[in-house]
């Protein structure tokens, strides 16, 4: 009987271990819900804790479905953060260990994304070719084929481009 009961304990310890990916997806639903209902920017410390979450769970659930969903989510947020080494990098993983993901499309567009924002045009102007070219049927190639020609240009210079093209 005692032998049973040791065992019983060190199942149920080595289950309270491990990563608990109830917990997790709570600890990140009520993180995303916080900094949601904030009107203004999130304290920095706020938006990294929730970074770390979406890491945390795609290293420990890496066969989950939600593991390259929050990858891009992190991804998205770095870019909104200036970040752009991160969210390439992240992007990148999802892109290399998730060839399957339903949105895999929406993974390359944000990586040019990610270069244009860091006004690393060459480099976006490649993703967005490869995205237009590889996904013509996502919901952002039609307006990201229309708009290539003009990457990286001002206002005044799309502008005087647009004119120039109508004669």
């Amino acid at each position: 009987m005692k032998r049973m009961i040791l065992c019983l304990l060190g199942v149920a310890l080595l289950a309270s271990c491990g990563p608990n990916r109830d917990k997790q997806l709570k600890e990140i639903e009520n993180r995303e819900q916080s900094l949601s209902t904030l009107d203004r920017l999130a304290e920095d410390g706020e938006v990294d804790q929730l970074l770390e979450l979406y890491r945390t769970f795609a290293a420990d659930f890496p066969d989950d479905s939600l593991a390259p969903v929050y990858l891009m989510r992190a991804a998205d947020m770095n870019i909104s953060l200036g970040n752009t080494d991160e969210a390439v990098a992240l992007l990148d993983t999802v892109i290399s260990l998730y060839p399957g993901f339903e949105d895999l499309g929406g993974c390359w567009f944000l990586k040019g994304y990610a270069y244009e924002t860091a006004e690393q045009f060459d480099s976006a102007r490649a993703v967005y070719t490869y995205f237009v070219d590889n996904y013509p049927e996502h919901d952002l190639a039609s307006d990201t084929r229309k708009t290539l020609p003009y990457l990286g240009m001002s206002a005044e210079e799309m502008l005087e481009a647009i004119l120039n093209a109508d004669h």
